[in-house]
């Protein structure tokens, strides 16, 4: 049995899902698998400017893929510009729901935070059961359960081209006109958007078609069927895109209204790229950057999904950044200095801790707040990490680069109050004991032996990680705002914030 058309069907129904919520602009490719026989290969990719695709997390473009062998994957770069595979936490015949559910997220790099999943498609039993089928017979084509299997996909994949109009579609008992003489009994109106490909090409930019059908797919079907031929609507094929299939009703107004969403969010960052210079000046240090990429992705980008830490979700302390709002944040910085404004720090210039503003002032020795430690505090507290993480993790001081522990400490204890320095060993030995099962649970997913390829979250298999994740809970936009000063990349101690945020709690679903 050639199980390749039946895989096929499951790489539309995703294809279509895309379509669907509105990410179709991926260059799209299914083929054979040469290795595994009667296997599939789907590929889908956004470049690199494609609206919603984050640039900074995706310099390369995003690439997903499937394989009817393996899993639901992605690739990303590590910290040595070396490409790492990915599983997506959705099963092999995952709902295509669910994966489309987790492209906001992926598409925005947030890699800790994808929603996962246990839905499976509809009919991934049935494939499952023909490829045992094909695994057990192989080509004896006389054997009866494999006939048997054979005819069930033969008229499994019949029914699915009629149901994409692709053959005669038999009228069923009761369908035609409803007693009032309006909509079909038993059928749905959509409405179908396409939109020009070709900026030359004299037609209107966008033609919107409607139709009554069973489904989404059977009402583009029929829509391109009638229009995508010569003196059609359409024209020749590739004049006219369809970007949008929608059901007419409350649930097709929530898409249009989506959709619009993202449209409005397209044009305002594009609007903002054109106004804005290659060399704005005036730019603030990268804490307050941030502070200003997370006011516009949460009260322009994401408006409603992410609520502000100040009012409605006060456990969401978490920055959030995106293509657009840091489009927005230079305009508004290049705007200010039109008007010969600056952006400052009012002082004191460190942010609130516990409530309350960390102050810029001289000690009476003469330190200021966010001043190196002492070598002596970074010994105390390496003493006082290293048993912790030597018990999670197995490993023992000779696997460990001490100097860079000693470097990272050190950054780390620069967001501690000067106040609260001679304290601070007692306090992390506290807040470790507390948080072991989190620690663990961190070096189980996250660590060398996780599901994630060695190197990505490589933060984690250093000491030092401890305290990291203790300033994250305690100082966290301190601790974002020094390490953007003192170090060359975000990515490390991001990926780290993402992990220990969303992947160690009770609720993260793993």
């Amino acid at each position: 049995m050639d199980l390749f058309p039946i895989w096929k069907r499951y790489v539309r129904a995703v294809e279509q899902e895309f379509a669907r919520a509105g990410f179709p602009d991926a260059s799209y490719s299914v083929a054979r698998d040469d290795e595994h026989r009667g296997s599939c290969v789907a590929a889908w990719r956004w470049a690199v400017g494609t609206p919603l695709v984050n640039a900074q997390e995706w310099p390369e473009g995003l690439t997903l893929t499937w394989s009817s062998a393996g899993r639901w994957t992605y690739s990303v770069l590590d910290d040595h510009g070396l490409e790492n595979t990915l599983v997506l936490p959705v099963p092999a015949l995952a709902a295509p729901s669910a994966i489309s559910a987790l492209l906001p997220a992926l598409m925005d790099g947030r890699h800790g935070q994808l929603p996962a999943s246990e839905e499976r498609w509809e009919h991934a039993g049935l494939l499952e059961s023909w490829v045992e089928s094909a695994a057990l017979h192989g080509d004896d084509k006389y054997d009866a359960a494999d006939q048997t299997a054979e005819e069930e996909a033969e008229s499994f994949l019949r029914w699915q081209e009629q149901l994409d109009g692709e053959a005669a579609v038999a009228p069923e008992p009761g369908a035609g006109p409803s007693q009032d003489g309006g909509e079909p009994a038993g059928l749905t109106r959509y409405r179908v958007l396409a939109m020009r490909t070709d900026e030359a090409h004299p037609g209107a930019a966008t033609l919107t078609n409607y139709t009554y059908a069973r489904s989404a797919e059977e009402a583009l079907a029929k829509v391109r069927r009638e229009n995508e031929r010569p003196g059609g609507l359409y024209g020749e094929q590739g004049l006219y895109r369809v970007v949008e299939v929608t059901e007419e009703g409350p649930a097709g107004e929530v898409l249009r209204q989506e959709a619009a969403r993202r449209t409005f969010v397209d044009l305002v960052m594009n609007a903002a790229r054109a106004e804005t210079s290659q060399d704005v000046t005036g730019m603030p240090n990268p804490e307050m950057f941030g502070v200003l990429c997370d006011f516009f992705t949460r009260a322009i980008v994401f408006a409603g999904q992410f609520g502000f830490p100040s009012g409605s979700d006060p456990d969401d302390d978490q920055m959030h950044t995106s293509d657009p709002s840091r489009a927005l944040s230079r305009l508004l910085l290049q705007h200010l200095t039109y008007h010969e404004l600056d952006l400052v720090e009012a002082a004191p210039s460190w942010p609130l801790l516990e409530g309350r503003h960390i102050a810029d002032r001289a000690h009476d020795d003469g330190q200021e707040e966010g001043s190196e430690a002492s070598p002596e505090l970074i010994e105390q507290v390496l003493a006082v990490c290293e048993p912790h993480y030597a018990a999670v993790t197995g490993t023992s001081a000779a696997q460990w680069d001490k100097e860079l522990s000693r470097e990272l400490v050190g950054l780390a204890l620069r967001t501690v109050r000067l106040g609260e320095r001679k304290a601070y060993p007692q306090a992390l030995e506290e807040y470790l004991i507390e948080n072991r099962a989190r620690l663990e649970k961190l070096w189980r997913i996250y660590g060398p032996a996780g599901v994630f390829p060695q190197g990505v979250y490589h933060l984690v298999e250093m000491p030092e990680s401890f305290v990291l994740c203790e300033r994250i809970d305690n100082a966290p936009m301190w601790l974002t705002g020094v390490w953007g000063r003192e170090c060359e990349s975000e990515t490390p101690l991001e990926r780290l914030q993402e992990a220990w945020l969303y992947g160690t709690s009770g609720s993260d679903g793993r």
